[in-house]
């Protein structure tokens, strides 16, 4: 048999997945169509030019900007799952079901409502709280940077000041503890 999950938190789960995927697919879909090309001024283009494949950039990172308020827990939408996709692996009633040899399911099944877990995890160490601080702070730096690098004509640079914001938010969203974003320490 398979643990049971609400279908609260599956529907939150394979909407926060879709997110993902659509984000990446926007950012591929942009690199492929030529418009990051016009950015970097690996082809020539016009200023008119460069000031839409600007545009473009940012339409293309919405998906992301997206799966990151739903990974963060920032949007208020009753459909998201109130918690991360790997917290309900250290839940106490998921370690019963699986010690009496029950498997991971992918749920719902919606007879199975459960108590709210009434402990809260533990909060992350000092170090963790500080390095992943240090990551986001890293990353908004390196976003407020990618338009003074562009407008400068430094467009190699910019582009790699893209990656490396979305990369550090990355990094960030993973050191970091889930709950923190919730306020709770």
């Amino acid at each position: 048999m398979s643990v049971p999950r609400c279908a609260r938190c599956h529907t939150g789960h394979q909407i926060e997945r879709t997110a993902a995927v659509l984000s990446l697919a926007a950012l591929i879909a942009y690199a492929a169509s030529g418009q990051l090309d016009r950015l970097l001024g690996i082809l020539p283009a016009s200023a008119g030019e460069r000031t839409a494949a600007a545009i473009w950039a940012a339409v293309a990172c919405l998906p992301g900007l997206a799966w990151i308020a739903i990974r963060r827990g920032r949007l208020p939408w009753r459909r998201l799952a109130p918690r991360r996709l790997g917290y309900g692996r250290h839940h106490s009633a998921y370690l019963e079901l699986r010690a009496e040899g029950w498997k991971p399911g992918a749920g719902p099944l919606h007879y199975w409502q459960g108590p709210p877990n009434p402990h809260r995890p533990p909060p992350a160490n000092r170090p963790r709280r500080l390095i992943g601080g240090f990551f986001e702070l890293l990353g908004a730096g390196c976003g407020i940077a990618v338009p003074l690098a562009y407008f400068q004509g430094y467009e190699e640079l910019a582009g790699v000041l893209i990656a490396a914001t979305a990369g550090l938010f990355f990094v960030a969203s993973k050191i970091k503890p889930e709950d923190w974003s919730r306020g709770v320490r």
